[in-house]
């Protein structure tokens, strides 16, 4: 199934039938015909050439994207606490809705900025992958980033924290040591962080933390 800008979505078989119904129709169209000149038959031929490589397109499009969206899920899915110990058993996603207050969450993924920007030079290098998730809160924009493998390799190994950036109201940009420190930095209590999430870690709407403000401690 493939989803066009248009928002349609379409099955990838009734494409390949398509292409195959109107290959089969013009080639009982030229056989019929007594005579077909040099040039009916060219373009008989461009338009199979045409289908058959929009066929292909439409078919390794979405294979395309399928390491990126491994990768924002595996992000997603991580724990917080495997990322920094001080914070709970709760996952990545979880987090970050938490702490931005339902704030709109932007993943992409990126070479973590490590990339010279010199083609030669980066062509020959197995660049790190990261997933970004990007929000703003009161005028504070932050950006996580968590290593996930390598643009060569894919999504592989343990997801570990690269990098937390925080951008103030003023404009000034820091970097955080730990993920931990972002409840302070977006001016919270230490003591409402979210709790534990029950082993197994699910993500059912049963579970204390289905949704943010569920999981507060109480002190």
């Amino acid at each position: 199934m493939y989803q066009i800008p248009s928002g349609e979505v379409i099955d990838s078989g009734f494409h390949w039938r398509f292409v195959a119904s109107r290959w089969s129709f013009l080639l009982a169209r030229a056989f019929r015909t007594p005579a077909v000149s040099n040039i009916g038959m060219r373009r008989i031929i461009l338009t199979f050439w045409f289908l058959l490589l929009t066929g292909c397109l439409w078919a390794q499009k979405p294979r395309a994207n399928e390491p990126e969206q491994e990768a924002i899920q595996r992000a997603k899915s991580t724990l917080v606490s495997s990322l920094d110990s001080s914070l709970p058993k709760v996952s990545l996603e979880f987090f970050l809705n938490y702490e931005s207050g339902g704030a709109d969450l932007r993943w992409q993924v990126n070479d973590c900025g490590e990339q010279t920007g010199n083609p030669p030079t980066d062509r020959g290098n197995d660049s790190p992958m990261c997933v970004e998730a990007d929000f703003a809160k009161e005028q504070t924009d932050v950006a996580v980033l968590v290593s996930v493998g390598t643009f060569q390799k894919g999504p592989s190994g343990a997801p570990a924290l690269f990098k937390v950036t925080v951008r103030s109201p003023s404009g000034k940009i820091h970097s955080l040591r730990r993920l931990g420190e972002l409840p302070k930095e977006l001016h919270r209590p230490a003591h409402g962080m979210p709790r534990d999430l029950p082993v197994p870690v699910t993500a059912s709407s049963e579970s204390p933390c289905a949704a943010p403000g569920e999981c507060l401690r109480r002190e």
